[in-house]
């Protein structure tokens, strides 16, 4: 008997539900993903003095089997009409200019590059395939995490709590002027200031501390949008009214 990965309806490439569009399903004993403890890291030195290190990509394949009404199913079909293995090929390494593609498996997310891949046929009804990953980044990741919050003057300020459980990462701030006037975003002992008018909207990404309109924010960017782990309890205030979302990610250093 062949038991397939336990959450396997939450097996989503760029976007697609593999068990919901192509009946597709993640062998379980064949997981290969990496349990390290940590990520694996490399020293440069020089003449035995450290200078820095590197923390090392990771590789891993999945071997998927196709399945029907719970029942194996031949990988040899016809799908939109083209071989069924020839569709799945295309959803696998069709990436785009940039080569980055989004799996999510058992609520972790990981941004990969498929490196090769291999079939194999036990018979005309049983047949499997392997492909092969490498990580673009040493750690994985929670999905993509929203926080949304209406802030008016007569309701100011609001605080968001935001729990990360990973690594400190930083969060993007969206936000929408419905009225006139400045937010005041205080996180860390740092604080984040947006003066807008009716019908704009700001985006602040706070790691690299970008701004989509510069002459409508001032203040601390990356300290004010960090979020450290565990709890985080972020202050909002405005004499106007703003429409504000938060995005993150959890990072995560077991894989």
């Amino acid at each position: 008997m062949i038991n397939t990965y336990k959450n396997k309806n939450s097996i989503i490439y760029n976007g697609r539900n593999l068990s919901q569009l192509y009946d597709l399903y993640v062998v379980d004993e064949d997981m290969e993903l990496e349990n390290d403890l940590g990520v694996a890291q490399s020293a440069n030195l020089n003449n035995g003095a450290l200078i820095n290190v590197e923390k090392d990509m990771f590789t891993f394949s999945l071997k998927f089997i196709r399945k029907i009404n719970g029942k194996l199913a031949s990988l040899d079909g016809i799908y939109l009409g083209r071989p069924f293995i020839e569709e799945i090929s295309r959803v696998f390494y069709n990436t785009g200019q940039d080569g980055v593609n989004i799996l999510e498996i058992g609520g972790k997310v990981y941004y990969v590059s498929p490196t090769g891949g291999t079939l194999k046929r036990y018979s005309r009804s049983v047949s499997e395939f392997t492909i092969e990953f490498e990580s673009l980044s040493p750690y994985c990741y929670s999905p993509i995490m929203i926080n949304s919050i209406r802030v008016l003057y007569d309701n100011s300020p609001k605080t968001v709590n935001i729990v990360n459980r990973g690594n400190d990462t930083h969060a993007e701030l969206e936000v929408e002027c419905v009225q006139t006037g400045t937010l005041t975003i205080s996180n860390n002992g740092a604080e984040l200031f947006i003066n807008a008018n009716v019908g704009d909207i700001i985006k602040v990404d706070g790691d690299p501390a970008e701004v989509s309109d510069y002459s409508k924010v001032a203040g601390n960017i990356r300290d004010s949008l960090m979020l450290i782990y565990g709890s985080n309890n972020v202050s909002i205030s405005t004499d106007g009214d703003f429409k504000v979302v938060f995005r993150y990610q959890c990072e995560y250093a077991l894989c």
